[in-house]
């Protein structure tokens, strides 16, 4: 895997180099054209030609390479000043790009003036920029003097053709950096957004699996306890068998993100029955689920939280039983609902629980819980879906 840095420069690498057989693509074919149709060159224009042609490749592989290379410095550069203002570190970009590309072009007559006298020792003329003429098939075609139509050195500060074709590649390259960033921002908030989104729900399951402490294993085995006590072996065994199915139940929990009603209000069935032997008398539970909902979807263990919560903050004794009721309604929404009759040391608490439900309820099914605290009762509707969401 590389690294992001060896990323950009091999990136770079590769447009460069398209970018330069683009720009000479013209002189590309003209040389080839003129090489394959003619074979009374003089060693003069054939040696100039291929020198020019390779020059030229070299030349904007370079100026592109460098100016790819620039761009990326310059908008991490413009991230660091700029607190990552995108607008402004692509103002920074493009002037500071600019001003070395039209350096750089300033040296392109200067470079080839200088190569073409040591490789080939031509003196340069004094006449106006012409880009190579390989319109002529052999030099006696050309006018008098045909070496002034091959020289591609313009006396002038800014010939217009190779101004043209610098500043293409300068756009070129300055549009493939904001793209690649763009890409890159967006394949970046992508992970993290999956990053956060995974550690959520190892966070949210984490909290789900904490409030199945060890005070419920101990109010769990104490009502065992009691029933052995009592001899009462029926109820002893189905005791059993209800914890056995919630362990079961919250031991997958795990593998599953989405269950269906039915298999929720099962679950919920068989630990209001532990809370019911636990509470005798003291706690009852209404189910009232229309079965055309029954193949609806939640989230996994999304009541547990809501019993938990009631039974929690709420008193419950002979004098004051505690009714806790769950049906479903016409809006598609599973509803839990219980009296509220708060213990007397009870405060506001932090809502961790519900707050750590409704996370997770948003982000496995985009939609919201609703809570609501009226006339004397505490109601969390929970959206049902009809259909599994892919995640």
């Amino acid at each position: 895997m590389l690294s992001p840095g060896k990323k950009d420069i091999l990136i770079g690498f590769i447009v460069s180099i398209l970018l330069s057989l683009f720009v000479n693509f013209t002189l590309l074919m003209r040389t080839y054209e003129r090489l394959m149709r003619s074979h009374e060159q003089t060693f003069l224009v054939s040696h100039f030609e291929g020198f020019y042609l390779y020059f030229s490749l070299v030349w904007f592989f370079l100026f592109a390479l460098i100016l790819f290379i620039l761009t990326v410095q310059l908008y991490k550069l413009g991230d660091r000043l700029f607190k990552k203002n995108e607008f402004n570190s692509t103002l920074l970009v493009i002037a500071a790009s600019m001003l070395v590309a039209f350096a750089l072009i300033q040296f392109y007559p200067l470079t080839l003036h200088t190569l073409s006298e040591d490789i080939l020792q031509i003196e340069k003329p004094n006449f106006p920029f012409e880009r190579p003429n390989l319109s002529y098939e052999r030099p006696d075609e050309a006018p008098d003097a045909p070496m002034h139509f091959f020289w591609p050195i313009d006396p002038r500060p800014f010939p217009r053709p190779l101004v043209t074709e610098h500043l293409f590649v300068l756009i070129t390259v300055i549009l493939t950096v904001i793209l690649i960033r763009l890409i890159g921002s967006r394949q970046q908030i992508a992970l993290e957004f999956e990053k956060l989104k995974t550690e959520k729900w190892q966070t949210s399951y984490n909290a789900l699996m904490g409030q199945i402490n060890p005070h419920f294993f101990f109010n769990s085995l104490n009502g065992l306890n009691s029933l052995i006590r009592s001899g009462e072996q029926e109820q002893t065994l189905t005791y059993l068998d209800e914890l056995s199915s919630v362990f079961r139940y919250i031991l997958q929990s795990n593998k599953k993100e989405l269950v269906t009603l039915a298999e929720e209000l099962q679950f919920v069935k068989a630990y209001t029955h532990l809370l019911s032997v636990r509470y005798e008398g003291k706690l009852f539970f209404s189910i009232q689920a229309n079965s055309s909902h029954m193949l609806w979807y939640l989230p996994i263990l999304s009541v547990l939280p809501l019993i938990e919560n009631a039974v929690k903050h709420n008193v419950i004794s002979k004098q004051y039983p505690l009714q806790v009721d769950i049906y479903t309604t016409e809006e598609n929404l599973l509803v839990v609902s219980n009296a509220i009759q708060l213990k007397t040391e009870e405060n506001n608490g932090s809502s961790i629980g519900l707050k750590n439900l409704w996370g997770r309820y948003r982000m496995l099914t985009g939609k919201d819980i609703v809570i609501s605290n009226r006339k004397g009762y505490f109601n969390v509707s929970l959206p049902l879906l009809n259909k599994p969401i892919k995640q």
